[in-house]
């Protein structure tokens, strides 16, 4: 492996500092730390610079909390300054380090994350239900407390030969006891530490399936014993080499009896949930929001990212948990109609959101109905399909506009009034026995 030299002129320079202040500082401005570090900001970072030249940087001393989500961790906190060289930091040695990690881990790495690994477990399932038959599910006992200093900074000296830099991560590593929870770069030491793992399990023993977000690991066979031998194996290569304990609680079970609890979901071969805790959640804060007697369209902005998280799975009953009305529930309006134009026949027997509607003489015969909608499909930008990073489409609820001279719909929404998207799906229903005359509906989702 080639090692990387010449790094620290990078980190220390005044460009990578501001960009560094910008990136620590997002979404933070309001703070106090943040505006004081700000009113001089040339000065403080000149400061950091001249310390990092001169070797006098020292990581400064954490603020430790506990926090509970839900099982109890201690969180530790380092002032702003820390937090800019921790960025300057990661700014220069990401694109060093990402490229060390398979496609198998997904925890804090730049165009992957929960929802990544969850498309991919759930392709993996789709594609092979055979060969997913079985499930080993392990994680680390107190993986972050537990990490070796030495050797993780051999394992950082494996890429990196720059003697400044050097200097400077083993100042953050010593800083505390374990990896800290809380420091951005903790993300990356936890990833390298067990880095080694992946490459192992996947070239050597040959997993075919194999997932990883930090200390939670899954591995799917269509082979009992074959799993159990994997798990001795990892289990010897973590005490050995990297004096790490998998916690007792590791299991091997068929995946149909009760799916992977992974990543928030409960995925099986067939459909994906939300973890039971994950809704009690929301229902918990949805609740709380309503006995405060806020209006609907704030409540659902408020819970815009619980609602984001369940849109990724198979929740049947979201709609009525977020209080979202179907078609037979509203009450009569229109409204302004934008959006890209869809033939109606493209979007039979599909969920939509309906936002929208106009009435109008066509200027060919009859009416003209105009029905705006948003629908979940992949995005799009001026190159085309947006795809992420691993090629997997990027998805969202897209508004378009459909215009139909169809009767049969232009009578249903006679005297509709929408206050509100409504969820609904558009059928087509048969007339008289011979099947070749029929007519469209707008009906509940779930019909």
């Amino acid at each position: 492996m080639k090692r990387k030299g010449y790094l620290f002129e990078q980190i220390r320079s005044m460009d990578n500092l501001l960009q560094a202040f910008h990136n620590a500082s997002n979404g933070k401005r309001k703070r106090d730390e943040v505006k004081r570090f700000e009113a001089d900001l040339d000065a403080n970072l000149r400061q950091l610079q001249a310390e990092l030249t001169t070797r006098t940087y020292t990581t400064s001393s954490y603020e430790v909390f506990i926090k509970y989500e839900p099982k109890r961790r201690e969180i530790y906190k380092l002032p702003f300054r820390d937090r800019v060289v921790q960025w300057a930091i990661m700014q220069v040695l990401e694109p060093v380090w990402t490229p060390q990690f398979t496609s198998n881990t997904h925890a804090c790495i730049r165009g992957r994350g929960i929802h990544s690994l969850l498309r991919q477990l759930r392709t993996d399932l789709r594609r092979d239900p055979d060969g997913t038959r079985y499930c080993l599910k392990i994680d680390v006992r107190k993986f972050y407390p537990s990490i070796d200093h030495g050797i993780l900074k051999q394992v950082i000296r494996r890429k990196l030969k720059d003697p400044d830099v050097l200097w400077l991560l083993d100042g953050i590593i010593d800083s505390a006891s374990g990896v800290p929870i809380g420091n951005y770069i903790s993300q990356y030491f936890a990833n390298l530490y067990l880095s080694e793992l992946d490459h192992l399990l996947k070239e050597d023993v040959g997993v075919r399936y194999y997932y990883r977000y930090a200390d939670d690991i899954v591995l799917l066979s269509d082979s009992k014993e074959y799993l159990s031998g994997v798990l001795v194996y990892i289990n010897h290569y973590l005490n050995d080499s990297r004096l790490l304990t998998l916690k007792s609680n590791f299991q091997i079970y068929p995946v149909e009896s009760r799916g992977i609890d992974f990543v928030g979901y409960v995925t099986y071969h067939t459909h994906c949930l939300a973890r039971k805790r994950n809704k009690q959640g929301l229902c918990r804060e949805l609740a709380a929001l309503r006995k405060k007697g806020l209006p609907d369209e704030e409540i659902r902005l408020r819970v815009a990212s619980r609602m984001g998280f369940m849109k990724h799975c198979d929740s049947n009953h979201l709609l009525k948990i977020l209080g979202m009305k179907k078609f037979s529930d509203i009450k009569p309006k229109q409204g302004k109609l934008t959006g890209g134009k869809y033939h109606i026949d493209t979007i039979l027997n599909r969920e939509i959101h309906i936002t929208a509607f106009d009435v109008s003489q066509s200027k060919y015969d009859g009416e003209m109905l105009t029905l705006q909608y948003e629908i979940y499909e992949q995005m799009e930008d001026e190159q085309g399909k947006v795809i992420d990073d691993e090629g997997n489409p990027v998805m969202a609820w897209i508004k378009h506009i459909t215009f139909t001279g169809s009767k049969a719909l232009i009578r249903q929404l006679d005297g509709v009034e929408l206050t509100e998207p409504v969820a609904a799906k558009i059928i087509k229903q048969p007339i008289g026995t011979d099947g070749k005359r029929c007519f469209y509906s707008i009906v509940d989702p779930d019909q």
